[in-house]
């Protein structure tokens, strides 16, 4: 079992009085061996607002949930869990406790807040102290991927397991929280939650890149011959290359993280002539972490015409700097 601090993702642990940033903060690795914003994706920071039923992230944004502890990092889908993406140590260390067993599956909400009740929302995870106070914890690793060993001393990059769905978990995902004299800090300002959002003192990331604030990710996006079901995506998110002139429908979906309330979304199907197959706007009505949307229609009367069909997603934020955010992506499926 782990010791009381390590599954602390839930709990607001006393603060310690002494700042982080007072004594040698440790630089910190990318924990996934993934490429960020390629094959991965942070989609919750860390709570940095004091305030309770209120989260912020370090930048002031709706990127966090309350009293979030940590840094989730998320796969494409169970797919890419399936082949095995690697969990590594961010800092030299040691491994203090480790749990391994929890199985990798969907639960209820009802099993979820039974997962809570009893301290183990991390699921299978690694708790490593790094010395002088700093300590890292890894949570919801794949059932029996981990390959350290309690005690087992760690170099930063060290492969410790790999990303899975156990504990308190909705995607597959890593959760890693960084603690300093058991109070959590944020790395991406070396900051505790008592310090507010919109501060800046020094980033434990190693890479300076790694520091850049993910405003909202496109992740996956696809065609369907029916209606998707974002449960099926979430299992595999690949998108097909062709399809046959008969299909009953054609449908194009796309999942998105850090979604805001208000965000502008543009979807459209174009056909091999450049005309409009279908289409709509969408004014985002919730913020949410994760957002699932498609649009397309039936091939009745042989709608369809052979050649290549472009999904287009154009995505639109307006700042309170008055500058708009802007993203835009596309995708072609062959019709034969």
């Amino acid at each position: 079992m782990f010791i009381k601090t390590n599954i602390a993702l839930m709990i607001l642990l006393p603060l310690n009085i002494f700042y982080a940033n007072c004594y040698a903060q440790p630089s910190l690795k990318f924990p996934v061996d993934c490429i960020e914003g390629k094959d991965c994706w942070v989609v919750n920071y860390f709570d940095i607002d004091p305030a309770p039923d209120s989260a912020k992230d370090f930048n002031c944004g709706p990127r966090s949930y309350d009293n979030h502890k940590g840094t989730d990092i998320a796969i494409r889908d169970w797919q890419a869990m399936e082949k095995g993406v690697d969990v590594l140590a961010a800092v030299d260390g040691y491994v203090l406790r480790l749990r391994d067993g929890v199985e990798d599956k969907v639960l209820t909400r009802d099993q979820l807040n039974t997962i809570r009740n009893v301290n183990e929302s991390c699921g299978n995870g690694v708790f490593i102290d790094h010395g002088d106070g700093w300590q890292t914890i890894y949570c919801h690793l794949k059932k029996n991927s981990i390959i350290v060993k309690q005690h087992q001393s760690v170099i930063a990059g060290q492969k410790l397991g790999q990303i899975g769905h156990s504990g308190f978990v909705e995607f597959p995902h890593l959760h890693i929280g960084v603690m300093f004299n058991d109070t959590f800090i944020d790395p991406y300002i070396g900051l505790s939650n008592q310090d507010g959002c919109g501060k800046t003192d020094q980033s434990l990331w190693a890479d300076d890149t790694l520091s850049n604030y993910r405003d909202v990710s496109i992740y996956a996006a696809g065609f369907s011959d029916a209606v998707p079901e974002f449960d099926q995506i979430k299992q595999n998110a690949a998108s097909p290359e062709s399809y046959p002139i008969d299909i009953l429908a054609l449908t194009f979906w796309v999942s998105i993280f850090g979604i805001e309330k208000d965000d502008q979304i543009h979807m459209e199907i174009r056909n091999p002539e450049g005309r409009i197959f279908s289409e709509r706007d969408i004014i985002q009505e919730k913020t949410r972490a994760q957002q699932f949307l498609y649009i397309g229609k039936k091939n009745k009367n042989s709608a369809l015409i052979k050649g290549n069909y472009t999904g287009v997603i154009t995505f639109s934020r307006e700042l309170p700097s008055g500058q708009t955010l802007k993203r835009k992506i596309s995708r072609i499926l062959s019709i034969d």
